[in-house]
């Protein structure tokens, strides 16, 4: 408790030094909107900060309003936000993932998968669409081979400013080739991760268990 009051004095302590930041009112206004009143957070205090990040990043705000709504039991009210979100950075990725996850969450694949299927479309988010499209491959278990050559394909290209890291997509391309059966080439896939992110222990315990 009295470290999670820390974290909200650092949240609040950044936004105040820079009132404009919207990653560190981004921040507190998740603690907010998770933390009881106890430990300073509030659901009221948390739309009064989603509402200064609506005024400087309209795409953030409704992501933040879709959350809340998540945490307030509210699946069509948090849907709509995160459409809004879209809507408001069609090509951006923020919106596009928050309601990605929110229909996977609702099982809802299908559409999950022709959100990322429309971003591949452009050049500059092909990776990341694919690395997205294995993310729900890998929940759902439903079109597994396809994800697989497309995050071939992501290992070679040239990816935006969103795309994730070389070392991501190794890695869950090893979770692909596991789903698929085929661990011995898993087992590469995780070496070459752990060759650019020779930290992550993780996924040396995974390549362990692999291997045996």
């Amino acid at each position: 408790m009295r470290l999670a009051r820390k974290a909200r004095t650092c949240f609040a302590r950044a936004v105040e030094l820079d009132p404009s930041n919207v990653a560190a009112l981004s921040d507190l206004a998740r603690y907010d909107m998770r933390a009881p009143g106890l430990l300073g957070g509030g659901k009221k205090k948390a739309r009064e900060i989603i509402d200064r990040v609506a005024a400087i990043d309209p795409e953030r705000g409704h992501v933040l309003l879709g959350e809340l709504a998540e945490l307030e039991k509210k699946p069509a009210e948090a849907e709509a936000e995160f459409r809004l979100a879209l809507a408001a950075a069609p090509h951006g990725e923020r919106g596009r993932r928050a309601l990605s996850d929110f229909l996977v969450s609702q099982k809802r694949y299908g559409e999950a998968r022709g959100l990322w299927l429309e971003a591949r479309a452009s050049e500059a988010h092909r990776v990341l669409a694919d690395y997205e499209l294995a993310g729900i491959a890998i929940v759902s278990g439903e079109g597994l081979e396809p994800v697989a050559r497309g995050l071939e394909e992501s290992l070679s290209a040239r990816g935006g400013a969103d795309a994730p890291t070389p070392a991501s997509i190794h890695e869950r391309l090893a979770v692909v080739y596991e789903r698929l059966g085929r661990n011995r080439e898993a087992a590469a896939e995780l070496e070459a991760a752990l060759t650019l992110e020779p930290d992550r222990s993780d996924w040396r315990r995974r390549l362990a268990r692999l291997e045996q």
